[in-house]
Parts: structure tokens; sequence; C-alpha cells
């Protein structure tokens, strides 16, 4: 009686031959970085509109003492805001530039290129290569895992939230992933878009709001 697997769904590959194994790591790993560089570019789009916005939202906070009246407005409280969003803009600043956002998303894109040759490699090794002998399965196998692990050490890993979206458009191969979709979707819209929605949403209603408070 055969033996019942005990690996499901995308972890089946672990039962497979070394190469079934390794092509699995590298066409994974190939399209998680892909799935990062795109994460990072959009990041960085939404970085810089969120600080060009915020910029704005301190001149016109700046020049509501001079254009508004008096009427029911705290312009102590508006002063006080003035001051605040100019030390947190600069502080965002500092921290939005030391992220390298764009540089990290070409890091990534070369790092999936360099990827997707060896891919390609094993691709060739596996179609066109006749009855191998188990001495030359064995030398291409160490020899391109020995690239992939170079081309790792090399480059900065991924984010969970990239391997996640990776196998959630591939779903013939993670099928299991299926009822996680509406997660990974708000998960990985969240880290492009949600603290850059918060600041650009949040601030004008909180200075609106305490703009009309009185002491």
């Amino acid at each position: 009686m055969q033996e019942k697997s005990i690996f499901t769904g995308s972890k089946a590959y672990l039962e497979k031959s070394f190469l079934e194994e390794l092509s699995y790591k590298v066409w994974s790993t190939k399209g998680a970085r892909f799935k990062a560089d795109e994460r990072l570019m959009k990041t960085a789009k939404m970085s810089n509109i969120s600080l060009s916005v915020f910029s704005a939202y301190l001149i016109i906070a700046s020049l509501i003492s001079v254009y508004v009246g008096n009427y029911k407005l705290n312009f102590q409280i508006i002063n006080y805001f003035v001051t605040s969003l100019s030390i947190i803009l600069l502080v965002l600043s500092q921290y939005e530039s030391s992220q390298d956002y764009k540089m990290r998303a070409v890091k990534f894109h070369e790092c999936a290129l360099e990827l997707s040759k060896i891919y390609n490699e094993i691709r060739i090794f596996k179609t066109l290569s006749k009855h191998p002998t188990d001495e030359e399965c064995r030398t291409f196998c160490e020899d391109t895992s020995r690239k992939y692990q170079d081309i790792l050490a090399k480059y900065e890993n991924h984010s969970a939230i990239d391997y996640d979206t990776f196998r959630l458009l591939n779903p013939d191969y993670f099928s299991e992933y299926k009822a996680k979709t509406k997660s990974i979707k708000f998960r990985r819209w969240w880290a492009i878009y949600g603290w850059y929605t918060l600041l650009l949403i949040g601030t004008p209603m909180v200075f609106i709001g305490f703009s009309f408070v009185k002491f």
C-alpha cells in the first residue's frame, strides 16, 4: 500500500526530487521579488504624494490667521498646529527619505531578473536534457543551488506580504490561499496606502476639529 503523503497543496514539492524543489524555490522567490518591486514603487509614489499634500496642509493652515476672520476660530490652537505640523513634516521627510523606496524597488527587480536566468536554466535542463545521469543531475543541482544562495545573499529579503500576494495570484499552485484572499489584499493595501491614507485624511479632520475648541 502506498504511504499517504504528509504534505498537501503547495508543500507537495517537498516530496519530489531536489531539482523540482529547487525549481519551485527559484520560481516562487522570483515572483515574490517582482511583487516587492511593484509594492515599493507604489509606496514611493504614495510617499511623494503624501508629503506634498502634507506640505500644502501646512501652508494652508499658516494662512488661515491671515485671510480668515476671528469667527469661532481658536487661533492659539491653529498656531500650535502649524508648529506641530512643521515638526511632523520634518520628521516624516527624514524617515521617508531614509527608506529609499525606489532604490530598494530597483534592487528587488534586479534580483528577480537574476533569478529568472537561473529558472530558465532549470527549465532548459528539465526539458531538453534527455535522461541525464545521476551525476549530471547532482552537479547541475549543486551549481544551481549555489548560484541561488549567492543571489539571495546579495539582496534584501522581501516582505511576507509580497510572497502571499504572489501565491494569491497563482491559485492553481496555491489553492489553499483562496480562503485568505480578502485578508491578503487588505494587508497589501495597508502596506502601500494605509498609513498615508490615515495621514492625509486624519490631519485635516483633527485640525478642523480643534480649531473650533474654546478654552
